[in-house]
């Protein structure tokens, strides 16, 4: 959890991106929670390549950098 409250901060600072993503697995349940108690927003499920030639189904989350 701080690592991932730092890292808001860190981004937030910068100014230059108005959302954070982070695309954890859909079955990696301590990652979603970090997600979820960090504040990000669960848009929905994605799939991309990860590793190379393996489809990976992960969760969309995101961070409203503007917001409070």
């Amino acid at each position: 959890m701080a690592a991932a409250r730092a890292l808001i901060e860190v981004v937030r600072a910068e100014g230059r991106h108005r959302w954070l993503h982070a695309y954890p697995g859909v079955d990696n349940t301590a990652s979603n929670a970090i997600c979820r108690r960090a504040g990000f927003e669960l848009v929905g499920e994605t799939e991309f390549e990860y590793p190379p030639g393996s489809l990976m189904r992960s969760h969309d989350w995101r961070y409203d950098l503007r917001g409070a």
